[in-house]
């Protein structure tokens, strides 16, 4: 029987010629038929395994192997053109790709202009190329936040313990550990919570403001957290004086840290319930916030949290 030389790419590895033997003997009609509907051309069958067939992509000429079974109850896909395809989605996005990924077929191994390797999502890839998400290097960024720390007296330790992907544990130099916002990190508005004094480490309020804004307008009610509420309502948030706005409550807390967590948790809470209370940002030319605005339908709930806080340092 004659050998036949042949370009075929393999799902774990690039292209290379192989030299394989295939029983190139006229199959039945429903073979050559088969192919042609799935876009294939019937090339042979595996001579040492009958269940196999080889197949020539009328796309891109090159060769595959799949089993009887699959070409008769399926299209198989040419993984020289899934390969292909990767490539090419991977230049559209900045990045070369590498190979397909070991286990996981909706996955790939591309390489960063940085030189690092990454493990990505086909459909993330394609989302970068779409410009709806951007690519970034982990080791890279992890190395960019632990630079920044150390530039402020801090070492990273590693990721938030509580699961938040925006924040990441740090080791200050007194040796008190927390999480810190990378955002806050880059603006250095945090301090140590172990050794510092400033917002984070001194009492704080929770406070809860009614805007009444003129003509047909509306009301509005805010909730959130300050050293000084009374100075926040007057000169920080930015309200023309035609705006009457008042304070309604205020909560004093231990430190600015846990007053920051409750209002949190509070808006989490005011999203979840009353998500049709929420102002966009859009709505917010009138003051100098984007969020944590609502509509003063939500007041009566927002009172229902407050009177929920058992004690004025609580963090439940």
């Amino acid at each position: 029987m004659p050998k036949v030389y042949f370009s075929r790419r393999s799902r774990r590895a690039p292209a290379h010629v192989l030299d394989i033997e295939i029983d190139r003997r006229t199959p039945q009609k429903s073979w050559r038929q088969l192919a042609r509907e799935r876009g294939y051309t019937y090339f042979g069958r595996d001579p040492h395994n009958r269940g196999n067939v080889y197949l020539r992509c009328s796309a891109c000429a090159n060769l595959m192997y799949v089993h009887t079974h699959v070409l008769r109850t399926a299209k198989p896909e040419c993984t020289a053109c899934w390969l292909a395809d990767m490539a090419r989605e991977a230049a559209a996005a900045g990045l070369e790709f590498v190979e397909r990924h070991p286990t996981d077929s909706h996955r790939g191994i591309y390489r960063a202009p940085c030189g690092h390797l990454l493990d990505r999502q086909r459909g993330f890839i394609q989302r970068v190329v779409l410009g709806e998400v951007d690519v970034r290097c982990s080791e890279c960024f992890e190395g960019s936040v632990a630079a920044l720390a150390h530039d402020q007296g801090w070492e990273l330790v590693g990721l938030s313990g509580q699961g938040n992907p925006e924040y990441r544990k740090l080791r200050h130099q007194c040796g008190h550990e927390q999480d810190i916002a990378i955002g806050n990190l880059r603006t250095q508005r945090f301090t140590c919570n172990g050794c510092g004094g400033s917002w984070a480490a001194e009492p704080s309020f929770l406070y809860l403001c009614q805007f009444d804004l003129p003509g047909s307008q509306g009301s509005f009610v805010k909730l959130g957290m300050s050293r000084n509420p009374t100075s926040r309502l007057r000169y920080q948030l930015g309200i023309t004086a035609d705006i009457q706005a008042r304070i309604l409550q205020e909560i004093s807390m231990e430190s600015g840290s846990a007053a920051l967590r409750t209002e949190k948790r509070l808006h989490g809470v005011l999203r979840a319930e009353l998500p049709h209370c929420v102002v966009p940002p859009s709505e917010l030319n009138w003051i100098g916030v984007v969020s944590e605005v609502y509509r003063i339908e939500a007041l009566p709930r927002i009172q229902a949290l407050l009177a929920e806080l058992s004690q004025p340092h609580s963090e439940n």
